[in-house]
């Protein structure tokens, strides 16, 4: 990791573990998102975590997280973050969002959150979030989706927490 993606994650992480709380509740943020229990979900940018934890609370025993980040920071800080929490459904991969590896159609919701701003060109990662979802499946975003609209529909909005599901 460069001494400057280095500096990035530790500003990012300053914003989102100290600041970003007093003005967020992860929790209204991830309902709104269409979280509930028992589901698989996969968490896009999951940055130093603001949102891992309690996703894997709404989701509990029988659901899972999956938080994905292309930063060795990042995943890392989640994985400190899951530890301490003592949750056992989290699990960590680092990986480009555009190409993660995972199986096919193993998601029933993905959620980008503050993402997207930083990803740059969104195709490849739509096509990808397109590919991992279930048929039913839910893609939320923090604003509107750049992108494809041929993939995926605009089906709730609640707040700045946009749903959509496979076109």
């Amino acid at each position: 990791m460069s001494v400057t993606d280095m500096v990035h994650f530790k500003m990012m992480s300053l914003v989102h573990e100290t600041l970003y709380g007093l003005f967020r509740d992860p929790y209204e943020a991830l309902e709104a998102a269409g979280l509930r229990q028992g589901q698989d979900v996969l968490e896009v940018g999951c940055g130093p975590g603001f949102f891992t934890v309690p996703a894997a609370k709404v989701v509990g025993e029988t659901g899972s997280v999956c938080a994905l980040d292309i930063s060795p920071a990042a995943v890392k800080r989640v994985r400190q973050k899951v530890e301490e929490a003592g949750v056992t459904n989290v699990t960590t991969r680092l990986a480009n969002a555009a190409e993660t590896g995972l199986a096919e159609q193993s998601f029933d919701l993905v959620f980008v959150f503050g993402f997207r701003r930083n990803a740059g060109h969104m195709e490849g990662i739509l096509a990808e979030t397109h590919r991992l979802l279930r048929p039913k499946g839910i893609l939320a975003t923090e604003g509107r989706l750049f992108g494809s609209s041929e993939l995926f529909r605009l089906t709730k909005q609640g707040g700045r927490i946009l749903q959509f599901e496979r076109a």
